[in-house]
């Protein structure tokens, strides 16, 4: 049964949770990283076991950046992408051994993760990102190769680079923004310094940097409209499977070398989604209401 009080603010939202203190945000990070990295130097070890046995340069594989970068073979796809997305089970380990409020407060403020918006947004990703990037890329660039994909890794490419999406949301909107969110009230202070987190972990040129900062301008501001990751996630995977297909179907190409139309084109779709996202809050109601009160926190300590 839906409940039509107001939604809590997402970036504020841990400090509603009886047993949060200021440091307990830090020390999930700091846990979720120890288990990150155990599970990294597992994957590796994984990958470097099947590299050797099919013939792949591996060295290349971890170290050459976007250039190199394959998300179409099922051992790239896997260390490429499922590197990624470890972090969100790292990141459920940390909050349940620190354990001061549920998973699902990481979300949203409006009761845990809504499939329903996650669909409604995707939509929207769809037509306003997906679509002109796609059309721009093939009369740009054209048929530039053969499809790369096997039917297998076009399988785990899609479920892998979901999954990194949704995790690079968790982890720089949902760990990073919500942590600066519950010490400082600006809610555009928190914003500016989880976009300096996301934009220093992508090795693109300046110009590259420049717009996954806007993108992750974009993707704080989402989360702070919609009061959850959703919009964030469908907006992520909108752009990066739109990349991710085109090239393994070989138009074009990912690269860390990124033009100046990029960071036009970029910053133009990412002020449409956000707007749309704002219409959708003000005038449709998508995020008004809490879905699941029972994962609300049972006392406010938001002064």
């Amino acid at each position: 049964m839906e409940q039509h009080n107001p939604v809590p603010s997402y970036l504020r939202f841990p400090t509603m949770f009886p047993k949060y203190k200021w440091f307990k945000p830090l020390l999930v990070a700091l846990t979720g990283f120890g288990f990150y990295l155990v599970f990294s130097i597992a994957l590796m070890v994984i990958g470097g076991v099947i590299a050797a046995n099919q013939g792949y340069d591996f060295q290349k594989l971890l170290t050459g950046g976007y250039d190199t970068m394959d998300s179409y073979s099922p051992l790239g796809a896997l260390m490429s992408l499922g590197s990624i997305a470890l972090f969100i089970p790292a990141l459920m380990i940390a909050n349940r051994i620190i354990n001061y409020r549920p998973f699902s407060s990481y979300s949203s403020s409006r009761g845990g993760f809504s499939f329903s918006v996650f669909f409604k947004c995707l939509l929207v990703g769809a037509i306003v990102v997906s679509l002109p990037i796609g059309l721009t890329d093939y009369l740009m660039d054209g048929k530039t190769g053969d499809s790369r994909f096997t039917v297998f890794g076009f399988i785990l490419c899609t479920v892998l680079g979901v999954l990194q999406c949704c995790a690079e949301e968790y982890v720089f909107r949902g760990l990073i923004m919500q942590a600066f969110g519950s010490w400082i009230k600006i809610p555009v202070i928190p914003i500016l310094i989880q976009t300096v987190f996301f934009a220093s972990m992508h090795p693109y040129n300046l110009t590259g940097v420049i717009a996954v900062a806007i993108m992750g301008i974009a993707l704080g501001f989402c989360a702070v409209i919609t009061k959850g990751l959703e919009s964030g996630c469908a907006l992520h995977i909108a752009n990066n499977m739109t990349a991710f297909y085109l090239t393994g179907f070989g138009i074009g190409k990912i690269s860390s070398e990124v033009n100046v139309w990029s960071v036009v084109m970029v910053s133009a779709l990412c002020l449409i989604y956000v707007g749309i996202m704002l219409f959708a809050d003000k005038k449709l109601g998508w995020f008004s209401h809490v879905k699941h009160p029972e994962k609300m926190p049972a006392a406010q300590q938001e002064d």
